[in-house]
Formats: C-alpha cells, structure tokens, sequence
C-alpha cells in the first residue's frame, strides 16, 4: 500500500517539471517500502506463489496510475509518435528532420513537443517498426506509452524465467518490479530504450538455455532498438568459447563464435532498407555521439585534465573530442577484458559493461540506467542499485529549467549522486575478501568440530 500511495501521490502533481520537491518527498516512502518488502519477501520467506502475486499486482498498479498521464520529464516520446506518423505516409524517417519544409503537411498539435526538430531521428530500425506498429493499432501518446509498459510487463515474465532457470527464487523479480525507475520512465515518460532492454534478457535467457542462433538474433534485435547492447557482445563472446582454461589460443579463436556473425548481418541488412536516405540518415546520430552532453562523471574529469578553452569560449571542442575517444578506448578496453575472462557469468559481465560505459559517457538520462536495472534482480550489486536510485536527483535541472530557463546542472547535486557509486565500486573487492575470509574461517572451525 505504500507504493501505490506513493504513486497516486505522484500522479496528483501533474507535471513533475515544475514539482521536483513533491517527486523526492513520495520517492522516499517509497524506497522505504522497496527496501521492507525485498527484507520480507527474500529473507523472510513465505509463500511463493502468495508472494509473487503481491510483487505483480503492485508493480502493474503501479504502471496503471501513470499510464495516462502526459509525460513531463521527457519529450522522447513525441519524436518516437512523429517518427511512426512519417512512416505511415510512406516515407522514410532517416531522410528529412521534423522541420523540414517538405513534411510541413504532416504536423500534427504534437509536433511543436519534438525535441532537436533540426535533427534527423536517431532511433534504430526495430525502434521504427515497433513506432509504426503502434501507430497501426493505437496511435498517440497514450497508445505508445501502453505498447512500451506492455514490453516491461513482458520483461517481467523473461525475468521471472531467467531466475529460475538460475536455481534463484523467482520473488527477486522484486527488485526489478517494484523500483521506481521503469515506472517513471516508461509508463511516465514512455522511453523505448525498454525494448532494447527486453531484447537483451532473452538473448541472454536463450544464451543460458544453450539456443546460441536465436540468442543473437534476439540480440540483434536489442541493437536495432538502441544501439547501446552492442557492448554486450563482449559476454557473448565469452560464453560462446567455453571456460578455455589454461589457454589463450581457445579465448581468442573465432571459430566457437561463428554464430556471432548474425549480428552485423542483420544490423546491416536492416539499416539497408532504409539507405535510400542517403548521408541525412547518420546526421542525428551523428550530432548525438559528437555534440551531446549531460550528467556525466568520469567523462568530465577526463574533459576538465585536457581542456584549455580559448578566452570568451565556454567549450574546448577539441579536448571534447577528445575526451571522448579516450573514454570510448577505455570501454573497449573493458569490453576486450570481459571477453577473455574465463568462467564468467554472462549476465554479471553484462551489468559490468553498461554500468562502466555509463560512467565513461557523456551522457547519462535517468532512463539509461534501465540497461542496468535486471542485473540485480540477479546480481546484488549495492554500486548499480545506488546509482539507479541516485540517477533521480539529475531531474533536478529541470526544476531549475522551468522556473529560470537556465539550464545548470549543480555540482554539488552531481556529487551526492555518483560519489556513493564510486565508492561502492571501490569498495566491492575488500567486502569480497572479507566475505570470503569469514566463510574459510567458518569452515575450518566447523572441520575443527
């Protein structure tokens, strides 16, 4: 009962823009009643059956009370409406930006809610059957909200599966279920980055399950919702190969990865469909990976030790640049050291890479942190179950936003989010030797018995 209060709460504000303070009073009951029900339910134990009726009941009430509602910390939506809204014309998304003059006879009272109308849309091809498909059946906001609530539903279940499929207790499906960040993010603001994300688990299911063709279809599928799952060919690329033990040769031979090929096949093979757009099609994309920023942690240090901004320039374009390609070296060192690790389980190697190219990017919305929110249904990770929870307080420059129409990002703000993160992360390895040292002196008092 204290989440839903705490969401019926939610909805009564309106637009959450202009009530930040009313979203951090009902986020902290609501942790509260998070943190209670996981202690009951998976430490105390109970009925399974009981139990997991509870955790679903809740988590799709939770949905329903935002699923009507217009979205106010995001405007991602509207560009994923007018995306289907092009396509239903017959014409190609990649190809002209929502300002063009030539698709002035398609706007609709929406269109003045799309963001960066200059740009050409970023969205992947799957993304863009899955809008079109929607506006087929139930066009509008509401109607694509419900679609994206629908795929989190499904996740639920390939969660629920994953777990057992584990040997884990199927009411960890909690952790996933009853945190508010899907519920704000995708049946609040509609976000699609959940379809890439219910790509991945069963991709990774079916990589548990031994199904290594439909595994990286499925994956495939994920890329082509939101390019950021490409990072996980990493784990894939472990798993194909084995435990390879003792030897490097079998870490690094292709030949128990064949099927991994599947994967710039089909990226490629759907991109191709939508070629006729010609160079416009990568100009969004484009403008995204070199211009945007937002959040970051890791990225800003690195900027801030090489930039040297010329007199009067707020940016040092050069030192952003680079900054970037030095933090993407850095995740594809890491992507390159998880691929040659042996015996490792595919999905805590999964969490690993999202969560260090969080940290490393540019950029960081809330919603992104969705990518690693499954991982701890599996994985009691205290670093990226903070940081899912602390990624809330960046919505705090929209406050400022639309009460001065300055966007500034507080430092101290940005502080009290990633320092607990870091720190979690630093501590892991010593909580893990003391862990393991008190479980040895454990069994050696039990043998001396």
């Amino acid at each position: 009962m204290l989440q839903l209060a705490a969401w019926a709460w939610i909805r009564s504000l309106g637009d959450l823009s202009l009530h930040m303070d009313g979203l951090w009073l009902a986020l902290v009951p609501m942790l509260v009643g998070y943190g209670l029900a996981a202690w009951l339910l998976l430490v105390e134990g109970g009925s399974i059956a009981y139990a997991m009726r509870i955790i679903c009941a809740v988590a799709v009430c939770s949905r329903l009370l935002l699923l009507d509602t217009t979205p106010s910390l995001s405007d991602d939506i509207y560009r994923y409406v007018w995306d289907a809204h092009v396509q239903a014309a017959g014409l190609n998304p990649y190809a002209r930006a929502p300002d063009d003059d030539a698709l002035i006879g398609l706007r609709t009272e929406d269109w003045s809610k799309i963001n960066h109308k200059e740009l050409v849309t970023v969205y992947p091809p799957v993304a863009q059957w899955f809008f079109l498909a929607v506006q087929r059946f139930v066009p509008g906001v509401t109607g694509m909200k419900g679609a994206l609530v629908l795929c989190d539903l499904l996740l639920f279940f390939v969660l629920w599966r994953w777990l057992l499929a584990r040997g884990q207790d199927g009411r960890r499906l909690l952790l996933y279920a009853w945190h508010p960040l899907p519920v704000l993010e995708i049946a609040g603001n509609g976000h699609v980055d959940i379809l890439g994300v219910l790509g991945l688990c069963v991709a990774l299911l079916w990589l548990h399950q031994g199904r290594h063709h439909a595994a990286t279809w499925a994956l495939s599928a994920a890329v082509l919702s939101k390019l950021i799952p490409i990072l996980c060919a990493a784990a894939f690329w472990q798993h194909l190969g084995g435990t390879h033990s003792g030897s490097w040769q079998r870490a690094l031979d292709p030949r128990p990865r064949v099927v991994l090929l599947w994967i710039p096949g089909l990226v490629l093979a759907a991109y191709l469909l939508f070629a006729d757009a010609g160079a416009p099609m990568w100009t969004g994309l484009s403008a995204y990976a070199s211009k945007w920023r937002f959040n970051d942690s890791a990225f800003g240090l690195v900027y801030t030790l090489i930039s040297d901004p010329k007199p009067g320039w707020e940016w040092d374009d050069g030192a952003l640049r680079s900054a970037r390609w030095l933090c993407l070296a850095a995740v594809a060192v890491v992507m390159t050291t998880l691929a040659l690790r042996r015996k490792a389980d595919p999905a805590a190697l999964c969490a690993t890479v999202l969560g260090m190219q969080l940290l490393l990017a540019p950029t960081v919305h809330p919603w992104y942190l969705l990518w690693v929110l499954p991982f701890t249904a599996l994985h009691a990770s205290s670093a990226w179950m903070a940081f899912s929870w602390l990624v809330l307080l960046a919505y705090h420059v929209l406050g400022d936003f639309r009460s001065t129409g300055v966007w500034h990002e507080s430092s101290w703000i940005r502080g009290l989010e990633y320092l607990p993160v870091y720190l979690l992360l630093a501590g892991a390895p010593l909580w893990r030797r003391l862990q393991s040292a008190r479980r040895n002196t454990s069994a050696t008092a039990a043998s001396a018995e």
